[in-house]
C-alpha cells in the first residue's frame, strides 16, 4: 500500500467505524504501526478533517501513553534517537488551550512538528519517548 492508496482508502470512510477499520487495514499493512507519512499525509494535509466532516465528526489526534520518558532535543531535529523495540518519540505542544501530544513516527513528522512550532503555531513543544506506541492513534471523532 503506498501513499496514495492510503489517502484514497481513508477518504473513502463513511462513518467513524468505517474510519476506524480502515486505520486497522493501514496499520495492518505496515506492521501494525502507521506509516511514516500519515501525518502529512492524513492529518497535516486535511483529509481527516475533510472525510470526518462528511458524516459530522471532528478530527483529533488522541494519544494515550502508559509510560514516558523526557528527551532533550535543542533546535531542529536533525537525527531521530535512538529507541528500543516498541519505543517512539511524542511530540507534546501547546497551542494555549492545554498540552496535546503527535507520536513522530520520522523525522520528518519530528521537523514538521518542530516548523510548526517555530512558526509561531504553538507556544510550547518538548519531547518523549512513549513505551506503548500501539494505542497512539489519530481518529475522526
Amino acid at each position: 500500500m503506498n501513499e496514495q492508496e492510503v489517502v484514497k482508502l481513508m477518504e473513502g470512510s463513511r462513518s467513524k467505524a468505517d474510519w476506524n477499520a480502515n486505520c486497522d487495514r493501514v496499520k495492518d499493512a505496515f506492521g501494525g504501526k502507521y506509516p511514516s507519512f500519515w501525518y502529512s499525509a492524513i492529518i497535516q494535509s486535511g483529509v481527516a478533517t475533510k472525510t470526518a466532516t462528511k458524516y459530522g465528526g471532528k478530527a483529533e489526534i488522541k494519544v494515550i501513553s502508559i509510560t514516558s520518558r523526557p528527551i532533550t532535543i535543542y533546535g531542529r531535529p536533525t537525527s531521530m534517537p535512538n529507541l528500543a523495540k516498541g519505543e517512539t518519540v511524542v511530540g507534546v505542544y501547546d497551542q494555549g488551550l492545554g498540552e496535546r501530544q503527535m507520536v513522530c513516527n520520522s523525522l520528518a513528522n519530528m521537523q514538521s512538528l518542530y516548523d510548526s512550532y517555530a512558526q509561531g503555531m504553538a507556544l510550547t513543544l518538548r519531547w518523549c519517548i512513549s513505551s506503548n506506541s500501539e494505542s497512539a492513534i489519530a481518529l475522526p471523532a
